[in-house]
Parts: C-alpha cells; sequence; structure tokens
C-alpha cells in the first residue's frame, strides 16, 4: 500500500491510500478546503480507480467534499451507521473489510470524539481521524461525545495495533502527518493519564466551537 497525505492551510488532513497492484483507492476524509481536482488529477496520475470515500466522521471544523468526488469517480460513500448524513453507499459500524484489489482495509470502531468515529488500519498505517492526534485527542464535549468512550478507543482499539504501524491523524497544525504509533501512546500526555484523571480532564475540557461549526455539521449532516 501507498499513501499520500493532503494538508490544507487550516490544518485538515485527508489521505489517498492505494494498492499497488490492483491501482484501487480510497479517499479518506476529504475537505472542501483542498480542491477536488487536487484529489482527482492525483488519481489520474497515478492510474487510480477510487473505490472508496471515507469519513471518520462527522466533521465539524470543514466542509467535505465526498459528495462532489463522488459525481466525478462514482466511488462509493463509506459512513457509519451512526453518522447523521442519508449519503452512506456502505454503511460499517467497526469490523468490516473494504477490499482494494487483494488487499483490505479494516474498519475499527473508535467512539468517543463522536458517537460514530471510526479509523482505517490498512496492514501498515491506521487513519484515526479526530480520535488520536499528534500530541492530543479530540474533544468530547458535543457531537454525542464520550470521554469514557475515547479512553477505550486509545487503550484498547488503537492500543491493540502493532506499535509499527503508522499513525495518520486528521488534523496537525504544525505541519505533520505521521508518527509511530507506539511512539505517539507512550508520549502522548493524554494517553499517559489513568481512566479517572482522563475523563475528568476531557468531561471539563470545553474550548471554544470551531469557526464554521454550524454550517459544518449542517452540510455534512445531509
Amino acid at each position: 500500500m501507498n499513501t499520500q497525505h493532503f494538508h490544507t492551510e487550516r490544518g485538515c488532513l485527508s489521505y489517498i491510500t492505494y494498492d499497488l497492484k490492483s491501482k484501487e483507492a480510497a479517499l479518506i476524509d476529504p475537505s472542501a478546503e483542498m480542491t477536488s481536482e487536487a484529489y482527482v488529477d492525483f488519481l489520474q496520475e497515478y492510474g487510480l480507480t477510487l473505490r472508496y470515500i471515507i469519513e471518520t466522521h462527522t466533521h465539524a471544523d470543514h466542509i467535505s467534499s465526498a459528495k462532489e468526488i463522488q459525481k466525478m469517480t462514482d466511488a462509493l460513500i463509506v459512513r457509519h451507521v451512526n453518522a447523521p448524513s442519508r449519503t452512506k453507499d456502505v454503511v460499517v459500524s467497526g469490523g468490516e473489510e473494504l477490499l482494494l484489489g487483494d488487499v483490505g482495509l479494516h474498519v475499527i470502531s473508535t467512539p468517543g470524539h463522536t458517537n460514530e468515529s471510526i479509523s482505517i488500519y490498512n496492514g501498515a498505517e491506521v487513519f484515526t481521524g479526530d480520535a488520536l492526534l499528534i500530541g492530543g485527542t479530540g474533544r468530547t464535549d458535543f457531537q454525542v461525545g464520550s470521554s469514557d468512550a475515547l479512553y477505550q478507543s486509545l487503550h484498547s482499539a488503537l492500543g491493540s495495533l502493532p506499535p509499527e504501524t503508522l499513525l495518520r491523524p486528521g488534523h496537525d497544525y504544525r505541519g505533520r502527518n505521521q508518527i509511530l504509533l507506539g511512539d505517539e501512546l507512550r508520549t502522548n500526555p493524554r494517553v499517559a493519564m489513568s481512566e479517572p484523571e482522563f475523563v475528568s480532564f476531557m468531561n471539563e475540557y470545553h474550548p471554544p466551537k470551531p469557526d464554521l461549526f454550524e454550517r459544518a455539521i449542517e452540510e455534512n449532516s445531509q
């Protein structure tokens, strides 16, 4: 598998991961802050066929371009069963395998930031959306978030993956797009907290809502 990242000026990350043999690809968390042509041009340059557009959760800080890219590629949109959007060609809840040629993308349920958060594991990389970030985690104070659920997602679901797995977060504001999962789980200050400490901290953590919150939730839920 190969992966290309796309980083917007506001720190949103999306990814195209693809099978070298079959040339089949999946696009994870496309953002309208990146032109749809940027994704499609990359696919065309490398002769790739887009099979899936995967949303790790309903984004509250940027507008998804999944539906626009679907019109350009005929790819299937993948969302969690709890996602509010009715635009779901493939409905997942965790445990499913999405095939790119003979290679499977494993859907992992990682709720906490939202009740519909999923991560995608391709055997070498894990795309965590906002569940686990480099040096932090997603917030839990809206979108049916749960601090208890996020703790379990970090320590049980993601913590069970091989430490040499490459973590690919959904956001980073310092230009980063990858880190070894084992290193992140060892050094992330929130992961280092005990469960009671983590739950207490996250329950009291109420940063300002994203600038595009109302618009993003409305448009991404359609």
